[in-house]
């Protein structure tokens, strides 16, 4: 990376925006490549020969695609992109990556599936739109939506390819166009594998400056550094100065995983999974889970933390209780933002392991864990007590893991096996013996949140 403020500053903002559910991605051909498809050179480099047209960096492929329809036809163009796309792609890993950063909804000017496909080998619901007609379907919250702009393989003869096809497309997808604007005043986008070699986005960022007088959001771009080409220069100056786009450059482009691995895990390390569950009726228990819970979710909370639970008996329902009071009275609208709940509820032999996937899921989409109470069958840490299992699956994925002992249950064992073992939880060396629920409970969780943000912000 070129510029190390730049991109700290890009970290910092980004995932603010990931957590508060604001951010978009823009995909160009580039981020396909990976899983096997091929870049817009490529593709349209066999044709470009046939017309005997050279293709460097300035080439509009609209017009190439153009030139090849007025000689060859268009039934001959798509057949040529479908003969190269629609074909079985492999698991790109950068696509894997950014479905894990969780964006609202995704745009790109792709025909391939490879991202509809991601989704759905992880059993995930997804809106697929690529004409203005689909956009009924779209449901802005409870499935990420992917938006085709040129189309899509499996719709060969509505694809955007030509030039012809650009200059009609404020009349073929004028409700397209007017979702696409709106969600560039409204979220933050990230652009990975697009040249803006066409004007489609640059000329929808161009109207929204107009409108706005200027006083629109920033979006970002990971692009290859052209040292050589001086023109680059100027066009990423533009690119800042006009649209409003601050791109990152990076000196080759396997960086740019490494940029979105590390985005995820920041994103996660701001997320933090609290088990624990109890079914004792006594009145000593009851008081201190409504005790800790509460402080627990105010000192996470002030320190920028968001709260991930899967209801546990008694315990998940104080936790809850108290996150949503909090964030009343602070004024925070967006609960689910702050507070996200993932109930383990399966019942029965044939859906542990279910539930035991599902519990894998969660964790890992956390970077932090604490543990409190739980049921203890006198198995040590093979008890069946579900607490007991978050903590092994917590400990398999390597997540930062906070015991506090209680006295006869599941998280006194894990504080017990933790301390036995405390060479591999080096920091939680000079806190352990504190992690107690004898311990004054604002003392806890100032030490709780302190080797959270030691320990999670060290990728900052």
């Amino acid at each position: 990376m070129k510029d190390a403020n730049r991109k700290n500053s890009f970290y910092k903002h980004f995932v603010q925006l990931a957590l508060n559910g604001r951010i978009s991605l823009f995909l160009g051909a580039g981020g396909s490549r990976d899983a096997g498809y091929p870049s817009w050179k490529d593709l349209f480099a066999p044709m470009a020969k046939e017309l005997g047209i050279k293709i460097d960096e300035a080439t509009d492929y609209y017009k190439l695609a153009q030139y090849y329809v007025n000689n060859f036809g268009s039934a001959e163009l798509r057949k040529r992109i479908n003969e190269a796309i629609n074909k079985i792609s492999s698991d790109g890993k950068l696509i894997n990556d950014l479905i894990n950063v969780g964006f609202s909804n995704i745009w790109t000017t792709n025909f391939d599936n490879t991202i509809e496909n991601a989704y759905q080998k992880r059993g995930y619901l997804i809106n697929k739109v690529f004409s203005d007609s689909d956009l009924s379907n779209v449901d802005l919250t409870k499935r990420t939506n992917i938006f085709k702009l040129n189309g899509d393989i499996y719709n060969i003869d509505k694809i955007v390819a030509t030039q012809s096809d650009y200059e009609t497309y404020s009349d073929t997808h004028k409700l397209f166009l007017t979702f696409f604007k709106r969600e560039l005043v409204s979220n933050t986008f990230l652009f990975i594998g697009y040249s803006f070699t066409d004007h489609l986005v640059l000329d929808c960022l161009s109207e929204i400056a107009r409108y706005l007088d200027g006083s629109t959001n920033y979006h970002y771009a990971l692009m290859k550094d052209r040292p050589q080409n001086t023109n680059f220069k100027f066009f990423v100056d533009d690119l800042e100065k006009r649209y409003r786009i601050r791109v990152l450059l990076v000196n080759s482009y396997k960086e740019i995983p490494e940029i979105i691995q590390k985005l995820n895990i920041m994103i996660q390390n701001k997320r933090i999974f609290i088990s624990g569950s109890f079914s004792d009726q006594s009145i000593d228990i009851e008081n201190y889970s409504h005790a800790f819970a509460s402080a627990l979710c105010s000192g996470l909370y002030k320190n920028d933390y968001r709260i991930v639970n899967g209801i546990g008996r008694r315990f998940g329902t104080h936790l809850i209780g108290y996150a949503n009071k909090y964030l009343a009275e602070e004024g925070i609208r967006s609960v689910e933002k702050y507070l996200i709940i993932k109930p383990f509820v399966e019942k029965g032999a044939k859906s542990a392991e279910k539930k035991k996937t599902l519990r894998k899921q969660v964790i890992n989409q956390c970077g932090a864990s604490i543990f409190i109470f739980g049921e203890n069958d006198g198995n040590s840490v093979y008890s069946s007590s579900g607490v007991m299992e978050e903590f092994q699956i917590a400990k398999n994925l390597h997540k930062v893991i906070i015991p506090i002992a209680y006295p006869g249950k599941a998280s006194e064992e894990i504080w017990r096996t933790v301390k036995n073992n405390i060479t591999e939880y080096p920091y939680l060396e000079k806190e352990i013996d504190s992690l107690k629920s004898t311990t004054p409970l604002k003392k806890l969780i100032n030490i709780i949140t302190n080797i959270l943000d030691v320990t999670l912000n060290k990728y900052h």
